[in-house]
């Protein structure tokens, strides 16, 4: 009977401390997907539009559950703006290496990277269903023309990299500031969809579009001198979710039931002997460990790209 009473109030505590239980909110993140499309000058030399993913923090809403609030945060989104390859590319044979055999693809891609500081204005609570928002962000952008050249016979050489990547062919870190609109919808209390589009103002630098990627004429060179300078403005259509955080508190003022407890002291204890090992022998026929030869590059005959050194001047 006392066990059952014993049982009977630990659930009733449980109960009780469960209903005491408040969750105040302590920020939110989100993750989304978005479309990238190339605005101003940087529309006007066909740069390639992309798609990629967001992630992004914000506090709570200050002030707390007021209609009208504010949050503040970061944001990081990145885009692959697409690629183009070219086929059966000589690759250079090196002066003091075995020859290599077979040719090369090459692949030339864009890609894009932001990270911004976030304010956004919300006019609504978590209690609303529908809650727009404006966002003001400020921070930066980089766009990346990079090229990997991949071997046709990998297995015909194994002395070198089946692949090579050369990264920031053509690389520009510019400014950028902007705005954006939206409206999230809150499903329950933790998560809410969300959607809007995002603009953000750049400042000028080298960008280059995929269709002024070019190969040599009578040559196996990969051309990517015709980039332009160009103001880097960028819309951004997002859609995602967001996951609310929150801090829970519990009214610790409960009964806690006394529990039956067993002696602690016996009049004989027999106690198991601790267990040794032998200290460990090194065995004299174990291997030696062998540091793998390191596979050489390759490169495009005659030089391959050359890197601009600094797209500002």
């Amino acid at each position: 009977m006392k066990k059952i009473l014993t049982v009977i109030l630990t659930l009733f505590t449980t109960s009780i401390l469960a209903q005491t239980q408040a969750k105040v909110p302590r920020g939110s993140i989100g993750i989304g997907l978005h479309v990238a499309c190339p605005q101003s000058e940087l529309k006007d030399i066909d740069y390639d539009p992309g798609f990629g993913i967001n992630f992004s923090y914000l506090t709570r809403g200050y002030p707390y559950k007021s209609k009208v609030n504010f949050q503040v945060g970061a944001r990081m989104d990145f885009a692959n703006m697409q690629s183009k390859s070219f086929d059966s590319i000589a690759i250079a044979q090196p002066a003091d290496g075995p020859a290599i055999v077979g040719d090369a693809n090459v692949k030339a891609s864009n890609r894009m990277y932001g990270f911004f500081g976030l304010v956004r204005l919300n006019w609504g609570t978590q209690n609303d269903k529908f809650v727009p928002y404006v966002d003001l962000l400020a921070g930066h952008r980089n766009y990346n023309t990079y090229q990997n050249i991949t071997l046709n016979e990998p297995e015909d050489n194994p002395d070198y990299d089946n692949s090579t990547l050369t990264d920031r062919v053509v690389y520009t870190n510019r400014f950028h500031y902007g705005a954006g609109i939206g409206i999230k919808y809150n499903l329950n209390s933790s998560i809410s969809l969300d959607a809007g589009i995002t603009y953000t103002f750049g400042e000028t630098g080298a960008a280059l579009p995929l269709d002024d990627i070019t190969r040599s004429v009578g040559s196996d060179e990969i051309d990517y001198t015709n980039y332009g300078t160009v103001k880097t403005d960028m819309l951004l259509i997002n859609a995602g979710i967001r996951i609310n955080l929150f801090k829970r508190y519990t009214h610790k003022k409960s009964y806690t039931p006394s529990t039956t407890t067993t002696p602690t002291n016996t009049r004989y204890k027999d106690t198991t002997p601790t267990k040794t090992s032998d200290p460990a022998i090194p065995n004299k026929n174990t291997p030696k460990e062998t540091t793998p030869k390191k596979k050489i590059p390759i490169k495009i005959k005659p030089n391959g790209p050359t890197k601009d050194k600094d797209d500002r001047s």
